[in-house]
């Protein structure tokens, strides 16, 4: 019956073998039969390969989650953005989250939940100051989207009450306004104004420019910017109508509400700056530190 031999000397063999040693020199040198060695051999090279594809698959998986979640740091980077000046977060058009729609309707503005990949990212950097700061800018940014919101309505109120006009996005029986030409086109020259320095505000270009670019039509009775865009349809009142939208983008240029736009665009502008540096900090870092609880199930 052949002899059984331990892991470690089986090991010992295959190294011996691989150094030069012929299976019946460690046989001799063992004492036993020369296909006990060769068997032993294969037994030891076969356990060792094993335990090297192990380790093999334990580094690329835990290199596939290290990129996991480095794009999830790049997911959080592309995330940090500021809405442009004329950004809407009301459509301006009749539908789901318009304009058109009750003022009374909720909207929502709060943030996504946590996706599994976000929540595994904070078991690597638990207490990292990274959370703090990304929680302050969604905070500012939901602030700076509900200005936003809260002026939109402002715009079309205003534009209504200055006009006497409703609101449309369709056919409709004169006077009224178009709320995808008129709502838009108020809603960014006002904050436009808002952002403008102290000296043009004095000089008062920006409302000369929109009294050169609204004309009247008396043919077609209607009111247009820059002959292109229609924005009301008033027939037999196109100059009191012209005068009566200039009148409401005055009160919009200096509501509180377009404040608020302004004041809640700056604040966000600073947090998005500080949140950009320490995300871009560990992006740099090309590695998330720390551990969650796929490596510690990959025995990490």
């Amino acid at each position: 019956m052949p002899r059984k031999f331990e892991d470690a000397k089986k090991k010992e063999w295959l190294e011996l073998y691989e150094q030069g040693k012929t299976e019946k020199w460690i046989a001799h040198r063992a004492g036993c039969d020369r296909r006990t060695v060769k068997k032993a051999i294969n037994e030891a090279r076969l356990k060792r390969d094993v335990v090297v594809a192990r380790v093999e698959l334990v580094k690329d998986a835990l290199r596939k989650h290290q990129d996991s979640l480095l794009e999830e740091i790049d997911q959080i980077i592309s995330g940090l953005v500021i809405p442009p000046k004329d950004f809407a977060v009301l459509s301006w058009h009749r539908g789901e989250n318009s304009i058109l729609n009750d003022s009374d309707d909720q909207t929502k503005l709060e943030s996504s939940g946590e996706n599994a990949m976000r929540r595994l990212l904070k078991e690597h950097l638990k207490n990292d100051k990274l959370w703090r700061v990304l929680a302050q800018w969604e905070k500012a940014s939901v602030n700076h989207l509900a200005a936003r919101v809260t002026f939109q309505r402002k715009t079309a109120t205003l534009l209504q009450e200055k006009t006497g006009y409703k609101l449309i996005d369709g056919d409709g029986s004169p006077p009224f306004l178009y709320c995808y030409t008129a709502g838009p086109l108020f809603y960014r020259a006002a904050i436009d104004m808002a952002l403008a320095t102290l000296e043009e505000r004095a000089q008062g270009s920006a409302i000369r420019n929109m009294e050169t670019a609204i004309s009247v039509n008396t043919d077609n009775g209607d009111v247009s910017f820059e002959n292109r865009f229609v924005l009301a349809v008033a027939p037999g009142s196109e100059e009191r109508t012209k005068q009566h939208l200039l009148d409401a983008l005055k009160d919009l240029a200096k509501s509180h509400e377009v404040k608020s736009v302004v004041e809640s665009c700056r604040v966000l502008e600073q947090i998005t700056t500080k949140t950009k540096q320490v995300v871009e900090y560990i992006r740099l870092l090309g590695l998330i530190p720390g551990q969650c609880e796929i490596c510690r199930r990959l025995g990490m």
